[in-house]
């Protein structure tokens, strides 16, 4: 009987932590010259909906930095196909959670270029120079940063990113980024 109780109790609390509505929180912005140290907090606006370059944003006690845009043409023996670019961003996070955090390029990202579904590019990633692939676990109350890889048409306009923290939650972090950065 008291197992039965303990299973329906903890039934309850599931539901109930689904049924709250988290949503990402602009927290600050990182400074032009990416010092660590000098994150601007005095911007907030918890209604946004997508984020920019240099946002920092924080959801379910996880915190996304917005970091920087590259675009090449590789290198080589590494080539996007031809009219496409390579573009790869730059992310770091910050797991303030006390459980571990799994992120995955492939599956923890998704993008959207002009609108179009894009996929995650092995071969954008090749590209990174000494930059870490955004790979790997997390522990509570540590950081990773690296790069994402997409592979895009010459003359895009707009990369929208949906980063999501907890595939189980639905609840993702959309940052926009534009050609003219």
């Amino acid at each position: 009987m008291k197992k039965i109780v303990a299973l329906i109790a903890i039934c309850i609390l599931v539901l109930g932590l689904c049924a709250c509505d988290f949503e990402p929180s602009l927290v600050g912005t990182v400074p032009a010259d990416n010092s660590k140290n000098n994150i601007s907090s005095n911007i907030e606006t918890p209604s946004a909906k997508t984020f920019k370059l240099g946002d920092v944003v924080e959801l379910n006690n996880v915190t996304v930095s917005f970091l920087e845009v590259t675009t090449n043409t590789g290198s080589d023996f590494n080539k996007p196909t031809d009219g496409n670019v390579f573009v790869l961003c730059e992310f770091e996070i910050s797991n303030n959670s006390n459980e571990e955090l799994s992120v995955s390029s492939m599956l923890s990202f998704e993008a959207y270029c002009d609108g179009y579904s894009c996929n995650f590019s092995l071969s954008a990633l090749m590209e990174k120079g000494n930059k870490n692939q955004l790979d790997g676990t997390v522990a509570a109350g540590k950081k990773t940063k690296g790069v994402v890889g997409y592979e895009v048409p010459a003359d895009w306009e707009e990369l929208e990113i949906h980063y999501t923290i907890d595939v189980f939650s639905g609840k993702e972090i959309v940052f926009v980024a534009t050609n003219e950065q």
